[in-house]
């Protein structure tokens, strides 16, 4: 091997660095950089923001693996991007065209709505600006009301920090994967209800903390076990139970000797992790908890909702299961989709938000491992079926394969809002009008 401008004979890194990134050490603590994407994908060589300033391309010099890893070692300097990744494209178009379907006034500019799945068709629930829950059927235009729901006032408070007064509080409907029960929680504050909607019945209602939870969403997720309906909600802002949303009989009763008691002492489980927007897998087996760590950090962590059911009632704290899969500093609320039974995709390729590149990375859940990172989704949605994976950006929808990371097909003008599974449609409200878009389904 011949010596490299950085005076090591080692392996060269395909990372290059500007000469004021060098040093035995690592650059100096203060130096801020950026990392200048190459074209190739996302690699990217890294120069400080002098050179980066300096109106003419940069010196980049050859470096060995070692000189280029304590570069960005630490994160904290790092302050932006420059160039375009390369994005990978496979044009294989996709089926049909937006559907457009006029809304009863009424429906028109819901508090929220969600897809209604254990029906036929394609059928939407509405919840109104009177609070009453209305199904939609799509395909023959025809509403119905089936409950109203009541969730009591909320008393979160909501320190004046400036990057958490635009997260204000908002209503947030969930609907249960047999499409019995329907859940109005209050994102950003600590209150919600439970509505049986075959009856109308309020079944529960909700306090999910209030400590921090001014900044998170409501954690609440349906899922379906051993054939029956169950709901993973918080109870305290650091912790989830899981209940029947039929009765509100608890199914994760802890010891109580091993939790934090009411004067404040910390149990033996104690999580510093405030929960936040959950998504469960496909199969129902496991369970992403898009959360909070400290300030200001926000990780997603995964585990086994299976085994917290059947085996320990601690695994949401610190079971074996339990993996974080990445963390990043004021990434509030960033999406986070599954797509297949074991792979989840989290949004954003970087460690802080003002720096994220837009893209998404993919984790098996299984084993925290990271199996692909691209570039190209945008925007605040991701939804998948099995086979692509969709995202909202300026110009549209854009279709991916989240196997590969190409690029298979954009639909322009058509921002979607809603995924449902069952009718194996994407879904928005444009104009007063539901617009409906098929999905390439399940293989």
């Amino acid at each position: 091997m011949d010596v490299l401008p950085c005076g090591h004979v080692a392996r060269a890194s395909r990372v290059r660095l500007c000469r004021h990134l060098l040093g035995p050490d690592g650059p100096p603590d203060d130096i801020e950089y950026v990392r200048v994407l190459t074209g190739r994908g996302i690699e990217y060589d890294l120069c400080c923001r002098t050179c980066d300033r300096a109106g003419t391309a940069p010196e980049l010099l050859v470096v060995c693996e070692g000189c280029a890893f304590r570069a960005e070692e630490d994160e904290t300097g790092m302050v932006g991007w420059r160039g375009r990744p390369e994005i990978r494209e496979r044009p294989e178009g996709h089926r049909g065209e937006p559907a457009r379907l006029r809304l009863p006034p009424a429906l028109r500019r819901p508090l929220d709505w969600a897809a209604l799945p254990g029906t036929d068709g394609a059928a939407y629930l509405f919840l109104t600006g009177r609070r009453d829950l209305v199904r939609f059927d799509a395909l023959s235009g025809r509403f119905q009301r089936l409950a109203t729901v009541s969730v009591p006032d909320d008393t979160v408070e909501r320190p004046a920090r400036r990057v958490e007064i635009s997260l204000r509080l908002r209503p947030h409907l969930h609907v249960s994967r047999s499409g019995r029960y329907a859940a109005v929680v209050n994102d950003h504050g600590s209150r919600g209800a439970v509505v049986d909607l075959r009856t109308g019945r309020t079944t529960m209602t909700l306090d999910g903390g209030h400590y921090g939870t001014h900044i998170m969403p409501f954690a609440l997720a349906f899922a379906t076990h051993q054939g029956r309906d169950v709901m993973v909600h918080r109870t305290a802002s650091n912790r989830l139970d899981v209940s029947d949303p039929a009765t509100g009989d608890l199914l994760t009763a802890r010891d109580a000797t091993r939790q934090d008691d009411p004067e404040g002492r910390r149990g033996e489980h104690h999580l510093t992790y405030w929960h936040g927007a959950l998504r469960i897998s496909p199969d129902g087996r496991w369970i992403a908890d898009n959360g909070r760590l400290g300030y200001p950090g926000v990780g997603t962590t995964v585990w086994d909702l299976r085994r917290w059911l059947e085996e320990n009632p601690f695994e949401s704290e610190d079971g074996p299961s339990r993996r974080s899969l990445c963390v990043r500093d004021y990434a509030w609320n960033r999406p986070v989709c599954w797509v297949s039974e074991s792979l989840v995709a989290v949004f954003g390729i970087g460690s802080d938000d003002e720096t994220l590149l837009d893209g998404v990375r993919v984790f098996d859940a299984s084993t925290g491992t990271e199996t692909l990172t691209f570039p190209g989704p945008s925007g605040d949605v991701l939804f998948a079926d099995g086979r692509r994976l969709y995202s909202d950006g300026d110009e549209g929808l854009q279709i991916w394969d989240p196997s590969t990371g190409e690029r298979t097909a954009s639909v322009p003008g058509f921002h979607p809002r809603r995924h449902h599974p069952r009718a194996a449609e994407l879904a928005a409200i444009q104009d007063g009008d539901l617009v409906r878009l098929p999905t390439a389904g399940r293989p």
